[in-house]
């Protein structure tokens, strides 16, 4: 068996590469004033807990809320949208652009018990807070303790 040296630097550099060559095959944004986040984006979300929830906040400003969609399935919370971008009028061209645009789609997958009729959702202000309850003790498994017998 031969032993080989691991360049962690080397597998970087490989990666760059590789990334590099998938945004030049994106379709050239850059050529019309657009950077790479225009191209595909995600809105940021942080989740904390507080109090007797998990707040998930997700920043989508300039989208109307009834453009986005929440729905949990078999455990997960899914939130998706589209910020449309806005239309160029004759006359019109980009220099620069960098707000972000299009389809996104986030999934977190929720602790065990949790209700999904309970979960509730505001948008204020360009910010999506949905409260999630967390799962009451008696919902969380519980261990039992079971005797074994002696077989007589």
């Amino acid at each position: 068996m031969a032993i080989m040296r691991w360049d962690p630097f080397g597998e970087m550099l490989r990666m760059q590469r590789d990334m590099d060559r998938i945004f030049s095959r994106i379709g050239s944004a850059e050529g019309r004033g657009e950077t790479a986040s225009t191209v595909a984006w995600m809105p940021k979300i942080d989740v904390k807990s507080k109090g007797d929830d998990i707040v998930v906040r997700a920043e989508l400003p300039g989208i109307d809320p009834a453009a986005v969609d929440i729905e949990v399935t078999d455990g997960v919370l899914t939130i998706k949208g589209e910020r449309k971008a806005e239309d160029e009028r004759e006359g019109e061209g980009w220099l620069i652009r960098e707000s972000s645009h299009g389809t996104f789609e986030r999934s977190m997958v929720l602790p065990e018990g949790v209700s999904a009729e309970d979960i509730k959702a505001e948008y204020v202000d360009g910010i999506l807070e949905v409260h999630v309850p967390k799962a009451l003790e008696a919902a969380r498994p519980k261990t039992t303790k079971i005797a074994i017998g002696s077989g007589e």
